[in-house]
C-alpha cells in the first residue's frame, strides 16, 4: 500500500526506536507494533493505550477503529472516488458495506463535486458556442 511522505518518515523513525528498544531480544519479531519485551501488540492494547492517552492528555475518548473512518473520510475528501481502491485501502471485501457504512456526503466533497460539475458544464457550454 503507498503511504504518503509523512507516514513513511514516520515509521521509520517508529522502526528504528523499535530497533533499539529490542536490542535485548534474541529473536526480533517481524511485526512493527511490539511491547517492551519484543511481543506483538494486540488490538486490545491499542485501545486501552488510546484510552490512557486521551485520559492523561485530556483529549477527546479516541479508539482504533476512528482512525480508520479518519482515513477514508480524508480520502473522500481528497477527491478520490475509486470504490476499488478505498475498498483495498481499508481492507473491504465487500464494497457495499464500505459505502453504506462510509459513503456520506461531507460538505467539502459536496462543493468539490459540484466544482467539477461546474467546471465541466463550463467547458463544455463553451464549446458548444464554438460551434454555431
Amino acid at each position: 500500500m503507498a503511504l504518503d511522505a509523512f507516514t513513511l518518515e514516520k515509521m521509520k523513525e517508529w522502526h528504528d526506536l523499535r530497533k533499539n528498544r529490542i536490542i535485548r531480544v534474541k529473536k526480533r519479531p517481524k511485526e512493527l507494533f511490539i511491547d517492551e519485551i519484543g511481543q506483538f501488540v494486540k488490538m486490545a492494547s491499542y485501545a486501552d493505550a488510546l484510552r490512557y492517552l486521551c485520559r492523561t492528555n485530556k483529549l477527546k475518548h479516541t479508539n482504533p477503529h476512528m482512525f480508520r473512518h479518519t482515513h477514508e473520510t480524508i480520502m473522500w475528501e481528497a477527491g478520490i472516488s475509486d470504490i476499488n481502491f478505498i475498498s483495498a485501502r481499508l481492507g473491504d471485501k465487500d464494497k457495499s458495506i464500505l459505502l453504506e457504512t462510509y459513503g456520506h456526503r461531507s460538505a467539502r466533497s459536496e462543493q468539490l463535486n459540484t466544482e467539477k460539475i461546474n467546471d465541466f458544464m463550463s467547458h463544455w457550454t463553451s464549446e458548444l458556442r464554438q460551434i454555431k
